[in-house]
């Protein structure tokens, strides 16, 4: 009887050390998950802070290149307007220049004509009979332009022009010069008319 109760006792006291020992070993698998489980959420964690700095980093990276394309994009902006008013600057000296030259012409064409006129008048001094009157037109336009036909509707009956030489030069000319020289002309012929009627009469 008590090598029975002996052996029973024997019998649940190795089964309660088994059972001890499971426990044990299953509190140290808990705990090791426990400890997994933290080293992951740690792990997780910084993960997380690291894709945070990255996500700031690129943004103040895009802001960077913003900037940066945006001051390029004024300083062309400043160089092509800087072009445009040297361009402008050019364009208003051309024209400046052109009207000088016009201006120019258009003197040198009028002392031209009253040269020619004084030369005219000095023959007519030394013949009386015939009156040959010649004059020359410096113009600048490409192709040569016809002589006003109210002059020549004018003057008809009392001095005839036997030829007018033009000079054609390759630069365009402005029409107010053209309108200058017919006045000169006008003005010209306009002064030589009582000489020349004079003359006629003695002649008739």
């Amino acid at each position: 009887m008590n090598k029975k109760l002996a052996r029973e006792l024997s019998e649940e006291r190795k089964g309660r050390e088994a059972l001890e020992r499971v426990c044990e070993e299953l509190a140290n698998h808990i705990s090791s998950d426990k400890e997994e489980i933290n080293r992951l959420r740690k792990e997780m964690e910084e993960e997380r802070k690291m894709l945070k700095v990255a996500e700031v980093m690129r943004e103040e990276r895009v802001q960077m290149k913003l900037i940066e394309a945006k001051y390029l994009l004024e300083d062309k902006l400043l160089e092509l307007e800087a072009t445009k008013k040297m361009l402008e600057a050019e364009q208003s000296n051309a024209k400046i220049q052109e009207n000088i030259s016009n201006n120019m012409s258009s003197a040198t064409c009028d002392q031209e004509i009253e040269t020619k006129c004084v030369i005219a008048d000095k023959s007519n001094e030394g013949n009386s009979t015939s009156f040959q009157y010649q004059v020359t037109i410096h113009r600048r336009n490409q192709s040569p332009e016809p002589e006003n036909s109210h002059i020549k509707r004018g003057i008809k009956g009392f001095l005839e022009f036997p030829k007018v030489v033009r000079t054609i030069s390759s630069k365009s000319r402005h029409w107010g010069t053209k309108l200058e020289c017919q006045k000169a002309q006008l003005r010209i012929l306009l002064k030589q008319k009582c000489p020349i009627r004079s003359n006629v009469l003695l002649t008739g």
